[in-house]
């Protein structure tokens, strides 16, 4: 799940939580350093947001791929529903 508010600090910025719920310590470090890898390579592209990513029961269990493809097509869905947002169109 990913939460989104504009800034405007001049770049994106990436907070994560994991609850116990996810799995053991483990998994959840695992899967925070994994989400804030895939943010650290793909920053440059990212609009100048406050990100806070909250991780799922299944992630730990996920590739870094599968990770990373679906970052990156949360953020294209929340980009566009902030479009919808700022031009008063619906989705």
């Amino acid at each position: 799940m990913l939460f989104v508010l504009p800034t405007e600090r001049g770049g994106p910025r990436l907070g994560v939580t994991a609850t116990r719920r996810v799995g053991a310590a483990v998994r959840r470090n695992r899967a925070r350093r994994v989400i804030r890898e895939v943010f650290r390579h793909h920053r440059h592209r990212l609009p100048a947001w406050d990100l806070v990513v909250n991780v799922r029961r299944s992630a730990p269990f996920r590739s870094y791929r599968r990770l990373e493809q679906d970052f990156l097509n949360l953020v294209g869905r929340a980009e566009k529903r902030l479009s919808y947002v700022r031009t008063g169109e619906s989705p």
